[in-house]
């Protein structure tokens, strides 16, 4: 049976949302609550959830911007309690087998491993997608202006609808929050709160 809702859960690591991460993002903690909400109503209704996570190596060149954040395998890299699905397939960021991903759809909930913003860098996660058969995401995570903004633009580039929720979101810096914020509005993609995901 094609699947017409998925979730989109973006990196909500314990690096970047509990407040002794390396790279904790202002306020995330605050969410846990909202997305545990989501992750727990997508699960009782069989709704597909895909994730992506950051699976750094000790030298990514990205620790040149930012500081060591998510390095596999660490406890940091790990997924927050709140969005933990328990049976997660984890993909990782080189090519695998088509068999593989056909495989994957049976499972709660499919995480794709990443080294840059973008979760579409890990060439899995296109034709999972397209093996999915999802036409529409609901979209929520960390952060807003990075890693969010990335992974919603990528979803409506590919022609997939998009709600972002508003109140299961935070950005690394307020203003670059609203201006992303703004710019996912101009691709089409529609604001959400928790409180309407769950009642819909």
């Amino acid at each position: 049976m094609t699947a017409k809702l998925a979730f989109f859960d973006v990196d909500t690591q314990r690096d970047f949302l509990e407040p002794t991460g390396t790279l904790h993002v202002k306020g995330a903690e605050r969410l846990a609550g909202n997305l545990a909400a989501l992750v727990e109503h997508a699960r009782a209704r069989r709704i597909p959830i895909v994730a992506s996570a950051d699976a750094h190596s000790p030298d990514d060149p990205e620790f040149r911007q930012f500081p060591p954040h998510c390095v596999a395998g660490t406890p940091g890299q790990r997924k927050v309690p709140a969005t933990s699905v328990e049976g997660t397939r984890t993909v990782p960021s080189r090519p695998v087998a088509a068999a593989d991903l056909d495989g994957a759809r049976a499972a709660p909930a499919v995480l794709f491993e990443k080294q840059a913003f973008d979760a579409f860098t890990n060439p899995n996660l296109e034709p999972y997608l397209a093996r999915l058969g999802a036409l529409e995401f609901v979209v929520f995570g960390v952060a807003t202006d990075y890693c969010v903004r990335a992974a919603a633009l990528g979803l409506r580039q590919r022609g997939y609808a998009v709600r972002l929720v508003t109140d299961a979101i935070a950005p690394v810096a307020e203003d670059a929050g609203r201006r992303a914020l703004e710019e996912m509005l101009a691709a089409g993609v529609v604001p959400t709160t928790t409180r309407e995901v769950l009642s819909s």
